[in-house]
């Protein structure tokens, strides 16, 4: 039997039979299965982990279905919150899975794209934005992120007008890397810590003082992973998320923002508020253009509804559902009469969507439109 850690195992023995944050698991809103609940994935691994049985693929598949939002911690009901950690389970879970040689075949593709083409899309490489980059060495490295590269590139278009405007010295990476947190959180770590080795001397021999990141998942994995893969970045390089960048700028003095009298409202983002704690940066880009019109939406912070950041497979597949969380996202700012959702990820962007008169905007297009 694979050994696990203590923490995992109070994690399984504590989630197993309590059903408390069930109601804030994304994954269970769209299948309605118990298998897609932090619970039941707890009863499942307890099965494994305690009963001595073999993964089968319907457990797999549940395991692979989680969002690795951290949901569930942020709800839980323990002596202390967040103490009991289903993420970590679950990526724990995952390693192992791999390791058994039982992982699914859309998640080895997502493997496979990843380390051929630098995306998890099964684009080709040569349709990347960053294709046409002119890499130089520069003040600021501005790290897109695989979903902009390939699908978004109005947000990179857009963070480049804001460098423009200001006459910052930047530059971004030609046929930009994938970060390698994708393939960690898909239980790939050696794999991830390749990439991780191929992006770091890169950003290294760029030159420059600060990381500029529009992707959470790769803020995290340069903030939280990269120390524990061996690549620690000096102490006089900053990495900050595109929000936390603008913000400096704009208490500063350096950017000013035209006003607005939209009502605005903001989607959290789950790796970069839940995992490393940034949600008052873009409130105070926002607020400053729009004041007393930015309001809050009932789930925030902490609590806020899951964008589907790290929403990769589901039951066997690629993930295609992102529209039915922008809907609980959707659903709220119209309660609050908000014409505008501005996102701090292009995961988030797409999942909400445009609908009606309502539209989700990228926290560097709401600056550059303002500028």
């Amino acid at each position: 039997m694979t050994s696990i850690s203590k923490n995992n195992l109070d994690t399984i023995k504590a989630c197993r039979y309590c059903p408390m944050c069930r109601q804030s698991c994304p994954s269970e809103f769209i299948s309605y299965k118990e298998s897609d609940t932090p619970r039941g994935r707890a009863m499942l691994l307890q099965s494994v982990y305690i009963a001595g049985k073999e993964y089968d693929k319907s457990t797999v598949e549940a395991i692979y279905n989680c969002f690795v939002c951290g949901s569930c911690k942020s709800w839980c009901s323990g002596f202390e919150i967040g103490a009991y950690n289903i993420p970590e389970l679950i990526k724990f879970a995952r390693k192992d899975i791999v390791r058994k040689g039982q992982t699914l075949e859309v998640v080895e593709s997502i493997k496979s794209s990843l380390l051929e083409s630098d995306n998890p899309y099964q684009i080709v490489k040569s349709a990347s934005f960053s294709q046409i980059i002119e890499e130089k060495k520069a003040d600021v490295l501005y790290f897109m992120g695989s979903e902009i590269n390939f699908r978004n590139p109005e947000i990179a278009r857009a963070a480049i007008k804001i460098f423009n405007h200001l006459n910052i010295s930047y530059t971004l990476l030609k046929n930009e890397p994938e970060s390698g947190k994708i393939l960690d959180l898909l239980g790939y770590p050696d794999e991830a810590i390749i990439k991780a080795g191929q992006i770091y001397s890169r950003i290294i021999n760029s030159g420059c003082k600060k990381v500029v990141v529009s992707d959470p998942l790769a803020y995290d994995a340069f903030k939280n992973d990269y120390p524990g893969w061996g690549f620690k970045f000096d102490s006089k390089m900053k990495i900050l998320h595109m929000s936390e960048y603008l913000a400096e700028l704009v208490k500063s003095g350096s950017l000013e923002l035209a006003k607005t009298t939209e009502k605005i409202t903001l989607a959290d983002s789950e790796f970069l508020g839940r995992f490393n704690a940034v949600f008052e940066a873009p409130r105070e880009i926002i607020k400053s253009s729009a004041g007393d019109n930015f309001v809050e939406m009932r789930w925030n912070r902490e609590k806020l509804l899951s964008t589907g950041e790290a929403a990769f497979t589901f039951n066997d597949r690629l993930f295609t559902q992102g529209d039915k969380l922008g809907e609980k996202i959707r659903i709220q700012a119209h309660d609050i009469d908000c014409t505008i959702i501005i996102t701090l990820s292009a995961t988030a962007k797409n999942n909400i969507g445009d609908h009606a008169d309502i539209k989700a905007v990228d926290i560097a297009e709401f600056v550059a439109e303002l500028i």
